[in-house]
């Protein structure tokens, strides 16, 4: 194990017992840690502890343990511009051993649900991680259960804390987008008082190594209440408009702030200890919430901003509506203490029935335990155009941009006509990758199915249009991705079946068949099916599928011979089925496609066309251009 990192100075105060104590637990053995969920809050907890030496068990569950079991568990470190993979054991159910640690790092409703689990494990210390304004009662149920769990034997060796790490970020297209100062660091403690010694030697042992730093809380239900009054106002302006905070005039900042200084105001009113201790500013200094104010405005315009609030307040409705009861409960609790700048920001946003349609993706599994996906009755189709791309350009455009003002200062200074040079070349490099940013970006609000154009939705249900089966038929969607051509195809032919079938690579790593199954279950279709397959080899006889499909698929697979790719899946229809495959069939990609749809329709195929879908049937040429699919069609006809 690596040497340990003391940050806490409030433990060991550097004397003689104290050094020696620090020196035996470096020589100890790494720990054996259970957690329970792997949002971004608890994948960078989980790399941390990882890093410190330790023998981690996640409990994951669908697409998200696909996902981990297949590529580990990667961290894209937004700040520190490096991305991080860890290979972790995974299990579906807590496995009957002795754990050392237990950390449940879950939106707070999903802590509640989860206890009668918890309290059944074998472990000294259990940590709470995240929102919970339910901490007193989360508290005594836990100890009640554990009484029940484990009859006959104390339970005061067992400690029960609560904690909040300062990260943020999102989980998509198979990693985590993760914003962090530093190493990562996490505040700690009970509910009305510090760890102990004892906690806090298991805890700084877990961590041991890895620079993560544990601040010491003697308060973490005011800590916990606090933080609510800092963020709800936050969420409720997010919402207002739309997740996006950049639309956000001064009236509603103004408003945003005067509500959380009500907010605290009310909570040192309750006599809740307000906590950090330098957030009592708020209650007194006008020049610390103006500073406060235009700090929240200008990340508000930025890209973290996005990462820090909206995306949070878009990807967890319901931890945001939990959040949003237990506070008003408690304003109900204190009927004269008014709050009108608050009750004016929450009034100001939509229902949370609409927020829930318009944005809820996430839900609890049975336990309570993160569901890596959404809730029942919600889609999520991806978006062609990976977050992590764009992320990485950004970062790329930032780092040549600093190399091209570092050498071209160096070059003047040294009147280097060579580093002058490399100045310029760099100063290239940037204005090509940030070009390439601005694409992405671009592309990517193109193809959103939760954008304004709906590019990627508007190509399916096209597609979808030329696809008709016969009662009983089934029908093959060749690199069906997130599923979202096999269910519309089989939303339209309800006296069918549909299967999707793809090798879900790592090039799209986020696609799988969980999230297939999952958005079919959403779509409520109950006629579409999922399997893993490589279309170059089908695994199917001859003349088995009434009609088969595709969308942008072949142009991706390496091969000097598409056109071979094509007759594969016709292979598998049959006779008298229909085909609609849609991709980009350039010369250099598929050769001749005119020659090829004349083999077919001498081989007896009917029909057969290959329609231009840039031009304003499915796309308008002006933006197939600069998306570089200008030449995109569907071959269509009968076998």
């Amino acid at each position: 194990m690596s040497s340990c990192h003391w940050k806490d100075k409030s433990i060991f105060r550097g004397t003689v017992s104290d050094k020696r104590q620090a020196g035996m637990l470096r020589k100890e053995k790494g720990m054996k840690i259970l957690v329970y969920g792997v949002g971004v809050i608890g994948s960078f907890l989980i790399h941390s502890l990882k890093k410190s030496g330790n023998d981690i068990t996640l409990v994951a569950r669908g697409e998200k343990k696909e996902i981990l079991d297949q590529n580990g568990l990667i961290i894209h470190h937004v700040f520190q511009k490096k991305t991080s993979t860890d290979y972790l054991k995974t299990v579906t159910a807590a496995p009957k051993d002795h754990f050392d640690l237990v950390i449940s790092a879950m939106q707070g409703q999903q802590q509640i649900a989860l206890l009668p689990t918890l309290a059944g494990i074998d472990a000294e210390l259990f940590v709470l991680v995240g929102n919970n304004l339910k901490a007193e009662e989360t508290k005594e149920l836990f100890y009640e259960l554990r009484k029940e769990c484990f009859p006959g034997t104390d339970s005061k060796g067992v400690s029960l804390l609560f904690a909040f790490q300062g990260t943020a970020g999102v989980w998509e297209d198979g990693q985590v987008e993760c914003v962090h100062l530093g190493h990562g660091s996490m505040s700690v403690g009970g509910l009305h008082r510090k760890p102990d010694r004892r906690e806090k030697k298991l805890l700084t042992r877990a961590f041991s190594g890895s620079g993560y730093q544990l601040r010491w809380v003697d308060d973490m239900q005011g800590w916990l209440w606090c933080h609510a009054a800092f963020v709800l106002p936050i969420v409720y302006a997010s919402y207002a408009c739309g997740c996006d905070l950049r639309k956000a005039d001064k009236a509603l900042s103004d408003r945003m702030m005067a509500a959380i200084i009500e907010a605290y105001q009310l909570l040192d009113f309750a006599g809740v200890k307000i906590r950090p201790v330098g957030d009592r500013k708020l209650l007194f200094s006008k020049s610390y919430a103006a500073v406060i104010k235009a700090a929240l405005r200008l990340v508000a315009k930025t890209k973290l901003g996005d990462l820090l609030a909206t995306d949070h307040c878009a990807n967890a409705v319901a931890e945001m509506e939990w959040l949003d009861q237990e506070f008003e409960a408690f304003r109900s609790e204190n009927p004269s203490f008014r709050m009108p700048a608050w009750e004016a920001l929450r009034m100001n946003m939509p229902s949370w029935e609409e927020v829930h349609q318009t944005y809820d993706k996430e839900g609890a599994d049975k336990e309570g335990a993160a569901n890596p996906g959404m809730a029942p009755g919600r889609v999520d189709y991806r978006n062609w155009v990976p977050r992590g791309l764009i992320y990485g350009c950004a970062a790329g455009t930032g780092a040549l941009g600093a190399a091209a003002c570092g050498l071209l200062k160096a070059g003047k200074k040294a009147k280097c006509p060579v580093l002058k040079a490399a100045a310029v070349l760099t100063g290239a490099g940037t204005a090509a990758l940030g070009g390439m940013t601005i694409w992405c970006l671009a592309a990517y609000r193109q193809f959103s199915y939760r954008g304004k154009r709906k590019l990627s939705k508007d190509i399916v249900e096209g597609i979808a249009e030329y696809v008709t089966l016969p009662e009983g038929g089934i029908g093959l969607d060749v690199g069906c991705g997130s599923g979202a051509l096999t269910i519309a195809c089989a939303k339209k032919n309800p006296q069918g079946k549909m299967m999707g079938l793809d090798r879900w690579g790592k090039e799209y790593a986020s696609f799988s068949k969980a999230l297939c199954e999952r958005n079919a279950r959403a779509e409520g279709v109950k006629n579409a099916s999922f399997t893993q397959g490589d279309a170059l080899k089908l695994d199917f006889a001859d003349e088995t599928f009434d009609a088969v499909t595709s969308n942008y698929v072949y142009h991706n697979i390496p091969s000097k011979d598409r056109q071979s790719i094509l007759m594969e899946t016709l292979r598998v229809l049959k006779k008298g089925g229909s085909f609609a495959i849609h991709d980009i069939f350039t010369k250099a990609r598929y050769g001749d496609m005119q020659s090829f749809v004349r083999k077919l329709r001498d081989m007896g195929y009917e029909k057969v066309e290959l329609i231009p879908t840039a031009k304003g049937m499915f796309m308008e040429k002006s933006e197939s251009v600069w998306m570089g699919l200008s030449e995109s069609a569907l071959l269509v006809g009968r076998k």
